[in-house]
């Protein structure tokens, strides 16, 4: 049989860095240069998300004072003219209730149309 091989090494290995020994000042220089870079994009990052906070929360604001200020003009001109707003609400009411029975009946005619058709062709 042959022997096991116990040494690996050669004499052609280059002096090329390892991931046996410890890293060079540069790349240690390297490495604290990027954190501090990593700070300051987080700084910039956390100023530039503060002002679009603050301008979302003010239009925001203004569009919850807009819709206020509509729903009180609406609700005092339903106030001045409730029986112009109970007609109005019943006439919608009425549109929505034609339209739902127009659908429904000529879901229902589509569907008997079908099944008269099945039948008139198995007899």
């Amino acid at each position: 049989m042959a022997e096991p091989i116990r040494n690996l090494k050669t004499s052609t290995q280059s002096a090329a860095s390892s991931f046996d020994h410890e890293p060079s000042e540069n790349f240690n220089s390297e490495i604290a240069t990027l954190r501090s870079e990593i700070a300051s994009l987080r700084e910039l990052v956390a100023e530039k998300t503060g002002i679009a906070y603050d301008k979302v929360a003010e239009s925001a604001s203004n569009a919850a004072t807009y819709v206020q200020h509509e729903a009180s003009s609406v609700a005092g001109t339903i106030r001045e003219h409730p029986a112009a707003t109970t007609t109005l609400f019943t006439l919608i009411g009425a549109v929505g209730f034609a339209i739902g029975y127009v659908v429904a009946t000529a879901s229902a005619d589509s569907k008997q149309a079908w099944y008269q058709r099945y039948l008139n062709d198995r007899f």
